[in-house]
Order: structure tokens, then C-alpha cells, then sequence
């Protein structure tokens, strides 16, 4: 799906192009046709029609409340009933007289107005039930008018249902909701539709509600406290697992995977990031002591761990060049909740710490190598944030800064030197 102005930027490339000689002229014509045949991102008329739907909406609820005493409960239900088959209505009307920009915003309108009846129907007559299943109910509902019209923005707002329904449900007066578990094959099923019409917006949607559902699934079945880093250490290993599983996907160009890796290793960028707040700080107070012995041996750590794993990136044994890192990573997050008791609270900031900067060093230069942004935005965040750690963890005065900033500075070029070493034996063995 090409972006709405990108066949006016690609008009003014192609011109230059061809007077650089990089394209033929005769090949203008038949790269733009190609070009106009794909489908365009959203346009003005479907952006409008959209937020005038929500409008009609509004307006029809805020007519409701302001008469609602002056209205008879049959009279409400009547109401609400007519506005969504009128806005159904008119919706395929339009489909039919190919406006489909206005066929799914009266088709979203419906949608919206069919979750309204709901609610009114269960405060008219008193039903009581556990009231996340209504919002399921509506969120089947939206699915099935998005199966219908094939529309991305109703799925999306079905996504967005089906993501609330879960999350209600969880925090809801019955946590453990047996009917919480049917929002994986409801996941499935938002998936399948969602690649069908190829709605990568949704596809975020599922792919962050089902992480969070995750995790939610964790702490109703391990609620203590001291359970947390263990808990967090394992939704760790799945956020990686994830990763993993999303990057073949990539691979091999499955729908949604880029999504899925893009979530998943935020998840376990939070999460590994999360689990050192469990080490207990024993350091001494307005010391700099320990921020030296920090920085000095989490260096070290750092360096070599760098090196180990530049070195293997360039290994001519393509299995074991994919799979240490992931397993040093694994195996790091299973020992993470349990490094303070075996060697202290600040070794263990020392060595995780370290270990910590390696991933993001090693997420930036992957980043940049491969020209994934994601990825470079994550391996920025996160060096970011554990030097933020370290040294509100560790450092105390702005002598200590200074020390900090210092020895970080040194580092970073340490690591530079390394990278410029590797690529000059590189070239010299001819890449081998």
C-alpha cells in the first residue's frame, strides 16, 4: 500500500533519475502506471467521512441523553435500532454506488451504534451479567460487519474491542473469567481477516493486547511479590522466543511478523530492564567506591562480551553464529531474578549491567548494519536508559558524573576501535 503522496514524491524522482541517467525515459510511463495500480494509504475523503460518522454518533447519543427521561424504554431501544440499520443501510447503498469511503464510515457507525444498543438494552431491562461479555458480544459483532465489508477501519475497531474486552476482563470483578482464554481463538481469527485485508494497523493491535494478555496470565497465576522476577524473567524468555519466531517470519515475508518483532522486543527490552530493580542495593551511601569498582569491572564485562559476540557474528558456522546469542540471552534473563543471592547485590548489578549494554550496543550496530529502525530506536533506548540506571543507581555527586560521563566516553570509543579493527581484517581477507 503506497502512502497518498508518495506518486507526486515519485514523479519528481523519476525526473531526476532519468537526467542523472539511472532510469530510461521510456520507462517513466510504465513505472507510474505500476505505481497508480496499487491501493493508496487514506485519503481526505475517507479521513472526513470517517470523523463525520463519529459525529453522527455523538449527535444521536447526545440527543438520546438529553431526552432520556421524556423517552419510554421501547422508544429508546426503537431509536438506537433504527440508527444502526439506517447507518447499515446506508452503507451498502453506498458500496453499491462504489463511494467506499462513505461505505465504511456509515458501516462503522453502525458498528458503533450496535455496541450502544447493547449497553442500552442490558440498563433498560435491568440484565444483569458480568459485563465484560457485552463488550465481547460487540466486538464479534464489529468482526463480523468488518468480514463483510472488508473493511480495515471496522476490524480496527474491533481489534481495539476485542483488546478491551481482554483487558476488562482481567481487572473486572471475575479476573478468572473462563471465557478470557477464548481470546486467543479470537485472536486468531482478528489475524486471519486482518491478512486478508492486509490491515497492518490491526495487526499492532493484536500482536500488543495478546503481550499484555500475557503477562496478565502471569500475575493472576503467580501473584506474590517475591514471584515477580521469576515472572518477569520468564515473560523475558517468551518476548525473546518471540523475536526469534517473528524474525524468520520476516524471512520468509509472513504477514504481521514485523509487527510482532517490533512488540515482542519492546517486551523484552521493558522486561530484562525491569528485572534488576529486584537486586538489593547494598551500596554505600555517597560513596564513589562502588560506582569506580562498577564501572571498572562492567566495562571489562562489557568489552569482552562485545568482542565475543562480534567475533561469533563473523563465524563461518552459520548455526552457532544464530543461536549464542539467543541462548546467552535466555540464559541471562532464567539467572537474572536469582544473581543477587549467588554472588551479591552489586556484583549482580555489575555483570547484568554489563551484560545489559552489551544488547544494546549489539541491537544499535545490528540496527544501523541492516538498516532497521526499530531495531536502532530499541538499542538507543535502552543504552539510554541503563546508563540513566547506573548512574542514579551508583553515582552520587558531580564528581561522580564527571567519572561516569569519563568512563562511559571511553568506553564507547574502546568499542569504535574494536568495530574499525574487525572491518580492516575484514577487508583485508576480502570479506572472509
Amino acid at each position: 500500500m503506497r502512502p497518498p503522496l508518495y506518486l507526486r514524491t515519485l514523479k519528481d524522482d523519476l525526473d531526476r533519475w532519468i537526467r542523472d541517467g539511472l532510469v530510461l525515459p521510456d520507462n517513466r510511463e510504465a513505472i507510474l502506471a505500476s505505481v497508480q495500480s496499487q491501493k493508496s494509504g487514506p485519503s481526505a475523503v475517507g479521513i472526513l467521512a470517517m470523523l463525520g460518522a463519529i459525529f453522527m454518533a455523538l449527535a444521536g447519543l447526545s440527543f438520546m441523553a438529553a431526552n432520556w427521561g421524556a423517552i419510554s424504554k421501547l422508544w429508546r431501544l426503537g431509536f438506537v435500532l433504527a440508527m444502526m440499520w439506517g447507518a447499515f443501510g446506508v452503507a451498502m447503498f453506498a458500496l453499491k454506488q462504489k463511494t467506499v469511503a462513505f461505505a465504511h464510515a456509515f458501516a462503522l457507525l453502525g458498528a458503533a451504534l450496535f455496541g450502544i444498543g447493547i449497553m442500552l438494552v442490558a440498563q433498560t431491562f435491568n440484565i444483569s451479567a458480568h459485563y465484560p461479555n457485552g463488550i465481547l458480544i460487540w466486538s464479534i459483532g464489529a468482526l463480523g460487519v468488518a468480514l463483510v465489508m472488508q473493511s480495515r477501519p471496522i476490524l480496527l475497531f474491533a481489534s481495539m474491542l476485542s483488546a478491551l474486552w481482554m483487558l476488562v476482563s482481567y481487572w473486572g470483578p471475575l479476573p478468572g473469567n473462563p471465557l478470557m482464554l477464548a481470546y486467543m481463538p479470537l485472536f486468531a481469527t482478528l489475524w486471519l481477516i486482518a491478512r486478508k485485508t492486509q490491515a497492518i494497523e490491526s495487526v499492532h493491535v493484536i500482536v500488543l493486547s495478546t503481550l499484555v494478555l500475557a503477562i496478565n496470565l502471569m500475575i493472576l497465576y503467580y501473584p506474590d511479590d517475591q514471584n515477580a522476577p521469576a515472572v518477569g524473567a520468564l515473560y523475558g524468555v517468551m518476548a525473546l522466543a518471540l523475536v526469534l519466531w517473528a524474525g524468520i517470519g520476516r524471512g520468509r515475508a509472513v504477514f504481521g511478523a514485523e509487527a510482532l518483532q517490533m512488540w515482542s522486543g519492546s517486551a523484552l527490552l521493558v522486561s530484562s530492564f525491569l528485572i534488576q530493580f529486584s537486586f538489593t542495593d547494598t551500596a554505600t551511601e555517597g560513596s564513589i567506591t562502588p560506582g569506580l569498582l562498577w564501572s571498572i569491572l562492567a566495562g571489562s564485562g562489557f568489552i569482552l562480551t562485545l568482542g565475543a559476540a562480534i567475533k561469533i557474528s563473523h563465524s563461518q558456522r552459520p548455526k552457532l553464529r544464530s543461536l549464542i546469542v539467543p541462548v546467552l540471552a535466555a540464559t541471562t534473563l532464567l539467572t537474572a531474578p536469582w544473581l543477587d543471592m549467588m554472588i551479591g547485590s552489586v556484583m549482580a548489578h555489575m555483570v547484568y549491567g554489563a551484560i545489559f549494554f552489551s544488547g544494546a550496543v549489539l541491537a544499535i550496530l545490528q540496527g544501523v548494519q541492516n538498516h532497521h529502525k526499530a531495531l536502532l530506536w530499541t538499542g538507543g533506548i535502552a543504552f539510554a536508559a541503563e546508563a540513566l540506571y547506573a548512574y542514579f543507581e551508583t553515582f552520587k555527586d558531580l564528581l561522580s558524573t564527571s567519572l561516569f560521563f569519563f568512563l562511559g566516553g571511553a568506553l564507547l570509543l574502546a568499542m569504535a576501535l574494536i568495530a574499525m579493527r574487525f572491518n580492516k581484517r575484514l577487508k583485508a581477507g576480502g570479506g572472509a
